[in-house]
């Protein structure tokens, strides 16, 4: 059985009006020939400037390269790997718009499961916006042409480990072990079969998990 036969993507972008926010974060809009589209980095209101990055049957994949008129929530991610980094999607979102996004979310599954709507809409319960994971699963790669392993979330779409040196969202304690533990495991001899550290913390204390 032969391989499918990749589409060839459009070089020129397409201006696309935002309508909604999709569960993963990206932005949804319909092309003229009311094809869907996800476009990345783009927020609900905004017209965005996508360049193609997947087209399939049913729908289209984009990444914006320029917006037009930006939301009013939009706001400047607090982040440097943002973008790049798997591990967040949303950064560009204020904390409100972030919070009333996945209330949105939580109540369609609810309504879709339950068959009705007929239940009390509580306030959402918030903590800290920065700093607050507090279990995650770190990717682990040593790179011999940086002469040093990385570690942390896999890039947007791909599967490389992405180049952090600071996390905003994991917990400060083990955010601020991310370059100590590169160095570590860089200077092991295993340091090509460790492929993960597991994270948890409570009050007190931190467990990291070393697999290989």
């Amino acid at each position: 059985m032969g391989r499918r036969r990749r589409i060839k993507l459009p070089k020129e972008p397409v201006a696309v009006e935002i309508q909604s926010l999709g569960h993963d974060g990206r932005g949804i809009g319909q092309l003229a020939s009311g094809k869907t589209i996800f476009v990345d980095m783009a927020l609900p209101g905004e017209t965005a400037l996508a360049e193609y990055t997947y087209k399939r049957s049913k729908f289209d994949e984009a990444r914006a390269i320029e917006i037009t008129n930006p939301a009013a929530e939009r706001v400047t991610p607090p982040c440097a790997h943002f973008g790049i980094c798997g591990g967040c999607s949303l950064q560009h979102l204020s904390t409100a718009g972030q919070i009333e996004h996945k209330q949105v979310q939580l109540f369609e599954l609810l309504d879709h499961n339950l068959g009705h709507s007929d239940y009390e809409h509580m306030p959402a319960l918030t903590d800290e916006v920065r700093k607050y994971r507090r279990k995650a699963r770190l990717g682990v790669k040593y790179v011999h042409k940086k002469q040093t392993a990385l570690i942390g979330f896999r890039e947007k779409r791909n599967s490389f480990i992405a180049d952090i040196t600071d996390c905003e969202i994991l917990d400060d304690r083990v955010a601020k072990l991310l370059m100590p533990l590169r160095e570590l495991i860089s200077n092991l001899q295993i340091r090509e079969r460790m492929p993960q550290i597991e994270v948890a913390c409570g009050d007190d204390q931190v467990a990291l998990v070393f697999r290989h």
